[in-house]
Parts: C-alpha cells; sequence; structure tokens
C-alpha cells in the first residue's frame, strides 16, 4: 500500500509540474485571405470636392545648415541602408523637390526616423538619420554651410529645406 501512495504522489507531483513547465504554445494570428474569403460587399469610396489639403509651407524660414562630411556620411549610409529598397534617384530629382521644397527639416526628418528603415522603423542612431538627411538635401542641390544638422528639434523646426531641380 505504502508503494502505491508513494507512486501516486511521485505521479502527481511530475504531471503537476510538467503542466506549469509546459509553455502556452498557440499557432499565430494570420490574415490569409484566400479567393473564396468572405470580406463583405464592396464599399464605394466617397470623394468630397470641396475638401482642402493643407500643406506646411516654411517659406519664411532661413534654409537648414548642413556640412559636407556630414552629406558625406549620409551617403554611405544611404547606399549601405536606404539603397536596398530606393531606387537610384528616387528621393533626388523634381519629385523631392516639389514634395519637400519650402517644408520644414523636423518634418522630414520625423517622416524618415519615424518609417525607414522599412524592417525596422527607428533602428538607426539619430546621428544616422541626421547624416541621410543632410546627404538628400546635398542630392537635391541645396545650399551647405558650415554647421552641421543636430538633433535639436527646435533648430530643425525652425529651419527650412531649400532644394531646387536644376
Amino acid at each position: 500500500m505504502r508503494v502505491r501512495r508513494s507512486t501516486i504522489l511521485i505521479a502527481g507531483a511530475m504531471a503537476a509540474a510538467c503542466a506549469t513547465a509546459a509553455p502556452n504554445v498557440r499557432t499565430p494570428i494570420g490574415a490569409l485571405l484566400t479567393p473564396e474569403a468572405k470580406t463583405g460587399p464592396q464599399v464605394a469610396l466617397r470623394f468630397d470636392p470641396n475638401a482642402k489639403v493643407i500643406r506646411s509651407n516654411a517659406s519664411n524660414l532661413p534654409p537648414a545648415s548642413f556640412s559636407t562630411a556630414q552629406a558625406a556620411r549620409g551617403e554611405k549610409i544611404y547606399d549601405e541602408t536606404c539603397g536596398t529598397c530606393h531606387q537610384p534617384g528616387q528621393l533626388v530629382g523634381q519629385t523631392f523637390v516639389e514634395s519637400w521644397n519650402d517644408r520644414r527639416v523636423w518634418d522630414f526628418y520625423s517622416l524618415v526616423r519615424a518609417t525607414m528603415p522599412l524592417d525596422k522603423p527607428g533602428g538607426m542612431k539619430d546621428q544616422e538619420y541626421l547624416d541621410v538627411v543632410a546627404y538628400l538635401l546635398q542630392a537635391n542641390h541645396a545650399p551647405h554651410g558650415a554647421d552641421s544638422l543636430r538633433v535639436d528639434t527646435t533648430a530643425m523646426r525652425a529651419t527650412k529645406i531649400s532644394v531646387h531641380f536644376p
């Protein structure tokens, strides 16, 4: 009788230990849509012809200052990191100038920092993001200066991107 009780106690203790040690493993939630998936009826998009988009304009601000050394560091980072996804010239030229000229440096910097690199947004050092911004300004013919861009939100909000297409 003693063997049975001890065997039962040992077996119960082992079962309890195994139950608490087993990880809670679940299959991940996925969103795999097949052609047969029921996604609901299509809804027509509504268009408001009176809607207006206001784009910030910082034309009254002084242009941002960056050094050529900072832009050179940024070019290297861009080639190694950004260039793996962005086509050569994708962020250089008329489209960039039309989108970003006379806008605050902070707006561009914060967008790049929050969304890039795509596989790890915010994964680079602040100085690396600033160097990439300096490179893109130089590549789009912004005049360089004696000072470098620095991690100072007040200064970046007080300067503009001043680029042009040749």
